[in-house]
């Protein structure tokens, strides 16, 4: 049986997860040239880089910390979460819940030898971006 959900759709349910993670609010702090978001019962989720770190174009990149991204790939299988809707969807869940403009995501994964890659995508751009090291 095929489902077929329309994006709307689909980010209804991936709202409806998230807030049960980490919401239903979201706070965050500005600590020297980042800025912590925190779910609601205080952990700290994602990290956002707002100087050093960020990859080619960003203004805001968020960084989604490792545990985080484990609990994420928990309910979800990497290879949805892996794709442009599903980090579309989480920046403007995040950017609803705090008011921030954040315009690019970064995932870390495990794959290869060197279990170190990454998933880099720009929303504004609309695809994904290389990574400088400022």
């Amino acid at each position: 049986m095929k489902i077929v959900l329309t994006e709307s759709q689909y980010q209804k349910v991936v709202f409806s997860l998230l807030d049960v993670l980490y919401g239903p609010k979201l706070s965050h702090e500005k600590v020297a040239d980042r800025i912590n978001i925190s779910s609601n019962e205080g952990e700290h989720i994602f990290t956002v880089y707002t100087v050093g770190g960020k990859g080619d174009g960003c203004k805001q990149d968020m960084f989604v910390n490792f545990d985080t991204g484990n609990e994420i790939d928990s309910f979800i299988p990497k290879v949805a979460t892996r794709k442009k809707l599903f980090s579309k969807t989480v920046l403007s869940y995040v950017n609803e819940k705090t008011n921030l403009n954040i315009d690019c995501i970064e995932f870390w994964y495990e794959k290869g030898p060197s279990h170190d890659k990454r998933y880099n995508f720009n929303v504004k751009n609309n695809k994904r971006i290389k990574r400088t090291t400022n």
